[in-house]
């Protein structure tokens, strides 16, 4: 699949996520280091002074799964299946999408997090298929 469709169904995997789960606030693909790959809504990652953005989110995420791997191997737990944080005003998740790739949320706190967290599954599933294919 050329690189261009590869992004837009990305995109539209982000964006089917969103609209089945409308708790979540920004999504987005990111890498271990915390560089965002894609991010829905539109815009989301723009900002880099907004706490709440896709490029703070990305890089927290990163470093949130980066530590829960290790503290997982430490305790010999096995692989990474996804993290959460909840805080008072929200969630952030972090399920892994490929072993080079993890979706990142920001979820509201009033949000159903048992079906976006299903939503959010299906939506690694769709674009590890995509990442997957080969050109």
């Amino acid at each position: 699949m050329p690189v261009n469709n590869r992004s837009d169904a990305i995109l539209s995997s982000l964006a089917a996520l969103k609209r089945g789960a409308p708790g979540v606030r920004g999504a987005a693909l990111i890498t271990p280091d915390g560089l965002v790959i894609a991010a829905y809504p539109p815009g989301w990652d723009e900002d880099i002074h907004d706490p709440t953005g896709g490029e703070h989110v990305g890089a927290t995420a990163a470093v949130l799964a980066g530590q829960a791997e290790r503290i997982l191997a430490r305790l010999e737990q096995g692989q990474l299946e996804q993290v959460l944080m909840e805080g008072e005003r929200g969630t952030l998740a972090v399920l892994p999408a490929t072993s080079d790739a993890a979706l990142a949320l920001l979820i509201d706190k009033d949000a159903k997090l048992g079906l976006t967290l299903s939503a959010a599954r299906q939506a690694a599933a769709r674009i590890r298929a995509i990442l997957d294919q080969t050109a």
